[in-house]
């Protein structure tokens, strides 16, 4: 092993020896001490190697014995440079791509957030940023612990968060925590409050004392039954006050009103096939804008529709680049005055009217009347819906203590 690394280190020759006296060559060539390894006959030659030193003593012997020696290829350090130095430039770019490349992947080019879903990202890559994460931070500074307490004492609603830096591209994957429903601890005062105004219409109370009863008309945020429970008799003078969690089931009628417009003369936008586009190449921090050669420019369109497209280049998923190209494409569009006809309108005022019931209402209410009064003139036509819903109306209040002591 060591002699082949020490044959690669000096170079070596796989020559060709042909003539009449080859074993007069090979004679001569012994005893003086040319090494000769790998032997063989191929025809009416000898193929062998031997050194490069020993290569240059070799054609002195072959001209004194009538021998004809070539080299068949030539291996080893020494040749290698001797190419490498005809291609000199090519060489030092080799050498400087390189080492710019050993450059680039000490650095952080690359941020990626996952896992997150109530929480905005852009929120958490300002707070990386001041806290030593951020585009081009050079890999051996960044302290993945710190980090990671940082990210969980700054946002309470993370439970678990993993840093991870696989060669430029840095991860973070977190856990957000389980949102827990808000719930009123029953063994504190509290007072059922009316939610909405409304007509009481159903009354159902294990706890606390009813200060109202169904066909009362309540406020919101009016008192409906009482956490204070007032014991013993003034008379008699032996008045007390005790206090508990009110409980009650109530039930009230609650009218609703919605205003919608639906104007009769309207815009409608079609795409053309007409797109501009524009490249914008970031470089690190920098960046600057391509010129356009071909194609139309934006300021040509009246009214577009914009995107973005982010490209990174990258030796792999794990190895981005700071070099980034964004795409950005505009659709033209173009505006149609269009004409709908009353019944048409009242059609999408009721479409609009039934997704807005659907939002604010959600399935627990019963609507047990609903109208819908049109009113037209010549630019829109104006609905206004009127609905009547049973709908559960209690919510539970704390009692502030403090007043009833007062």
């Amino acid at each position: 092993m060591f002699i082949k690394i020490w044959y690669f280190f000096t170079g070596y020759v796989r020559i060709e020896i042909a003539g009449f006296s080859v074993e007069r060559f090979i004679s001569q060539a012994t005893a003086k001490g040319v090494v000769f390894w790998n032997m063989q006959r191929n025809g009416a030659k000898f193929v062998a190697y031997i050194t490069k030193k020993d290569f240059a003593h070799s054609k002195e012997i072959s001209q004194k014995t009538g021998t004809k020696v070539e080299a068949a290829a030539v291996f080893g350090l020494p040749y290698i440079l001797a190419r490498l130095k005809k291609r000199l430039f090519l060489f030092l770019g080799g050498l400087a791509f390189a080492a710019s490349m050993l450059l680039l992947t000490s650095f952080v080019w690359r941020i990626d957030i996952i896992g997150t879903d109530r929480l905005d990202d852009g929120e958490i890559i300002t707070f990386l940023e001041q806290n030593g994460l951020t585009f081009g931070s050079f890999r051996r500074n960044i302290a993945y612990r710190d980090i990671e307490s940082a990210l969980i004492l700054e946002f309470l609603d993370i439970a678990h968060v993993s840093l991870n830096i696989t060669g430029t591209r840095a991860t973070i994957s977190i856990a957000e925590s389980i949102l827990v429903a808000e719930t009123l601890d029953t063994s504190l005062p509290a007072d059922i409050v009316a939610a909405k105004d409304a007509v009481i219409v159903y009354m159902a109370t294990t706890a606390g004392q009813p200060l109202l009863r169904p066909g009362d008309v309540v406020a919101a945020g009016e008192v409906i039954v009482a956490g204070e429970l007032v014991l013993g008799s003034a008379e008699e003078g032996n008045l007390s006050h005790a206090h508990t969690h009110a409980v009650s089931e109530v039930w009230g009628r609650v009218y609703y009103a919605m205003h919608f417009e639906i104007p009769l003369t309207y815009f409608e936008k079609t795409f053309t096939n007409r797109v501009s586009r524009g490249y914008t190449i970031h470089v690190g921090n920098g960046s600057f804008n391509l010129p356009r050669i071909f194609g139309v420019s934006q300021d040509e369109f009246l009214y577009s529709v914009t995107t973005e497209n982010r490209w990174q280049l990258g030796l792999g998923a794990n190895l981005p680049l700071p070099f980034v190209r964004t795409t950005t494409t505009h659709y033209e569009l173009v505006r149609h005055l269009r004409t709908r006809s009353t019944d048409a309108a009242k059609d999408l005022a009721i479409e609009l009217a039934n997704r807005r019931i659907d939002e604010e209402l959600g399935i627990n209410a019963d609507i047990i009347d609903k109208q819908i009064i049109f009113t037209e003139n010549e630019r829109a036509l104006m609905a206004e819906v009127f609905l009547i819903v049973i709908e559960r109306i209690d919510l539970a209040k704390p009692i502030e203590m403090g007043t009833y002591d007062e």
